[in-house]
């Protein structure tokens, strides 16, 4: 049986939209692109409001790295999908960013364990494949 997507926080979707840069570049709120930080965001959903600028290719890519850094940042549970660097390269780069965004989220006393995280995943051997991973089964 396959697990539950885990939930997106605001705090998640901000970080994610600020490490892509999307508030200083596509945002139309001016205290945004100055601060190069997300700081509105639509009541009803609690997303950044520089989402809406995005196509949907781009917010399909932006979801599948939300999710991602959603992985990365409860990294100890069974529905994460990060628990080691893959041997693909722009499979371990994605990784990488997701894991290097959700550093931001970790506090308290996760963030002891977070960064033993990241130390065993830096540990690991370089990519030994070129391109992404090739898809899970669909039972997975």
């Amino acid at each position: 049986m396959p697990c539950e997507p885990l939930p997106l926080s605001r705090q998640l979707l901000a970080r994610t939209a600020e490490m892509l840069a999307l508030p200083e570049r596509i945002c139309r709120r001016r205290d945004c692109r100055r601060r190069h930080r997300c700081n509105w965001f639509f009541p009803a959903t609690q997303q950044p409001c520089c989402l809406a600028n995005l196509d949907a290719d781009q917010r399909r890519l932006f979801d599948e790295l939300a999710q991602t850094v959603a992985d990365a940042e409860h990294f100890g549970y069974l529905a994460s999908k990060i628990r080691m660097s893959s041997s693909y390269r722009e499979t371990r780069a994605h990784q990488d960013a997701a894991v290097e965004t959700a550093h931001a989220l970790v506090s308290g006393r996760k963030r002891k364990a977070f960064r033993a995280f990241e130390k065993m995943r830096a540990a690991q051997p370089a990519p030994k494949y070129e391109g992404e991973a090739p898809p899970l089964p669909k039972h997975w």
